[in-house]
């Protein structure tokens, strides 16, 4: 095996488990929503809810900031630097959060970012 093969494979082990604990903050969220009975009212007045579910989505912003360039490229139906600009938005003006734009991530942008990673693992297994 040459070092750029070794390297690509490195790389490639390293972007699935990225994937994987970016899957596990989406599933961290579902049991929040589930805890919380998925009440919009309750993720406005219960910080706990809502601190739960916004830390998840700022690391999975972290996360999409260190996904190589490789599967960035490969797989651009996947809104990555949006993902990171999301991550941006929850780390510094968290205090100013528009709670109506962070329930819709929860509710429809991080169920479809599952569905696509699942799938790209799906096709990596």
């Amino acid at each position: 095996m040459k070092f750029t093969e070794l390297r690509y494979y490195y790389m490639k082990h390293k972007d699935i488990i990225i994937l994987k604990k970016i899957i596990q903050y989406c599933n961290d969220v579902e049991e929040a929503c589930v805890m919380f009975q998925n009440d919009f009212e309750a993720f406005k007045n219960q910080s706990v809810f809502r601190n739960a579910t916004c830390m998840c989505i700022l690391q999975i912003g972290e996360l999409c900031k260190i996904i190589s360039p490789e599967l960035r490229n490969t797989e651009k139906e996947i809104p990555w630097r949006e993902w990171c600009g999301i991550r941006d938005i929850f780390a510094h003006q968290y205090s100013n959060l528009d709670y109506d734009s962070a329930w819709d991530t929860i509710q429809n942008d991080l169920p479809e970012l599952k569905l696509n990673l699942l799938t790209i693992l799906l096709k990596n297994n």
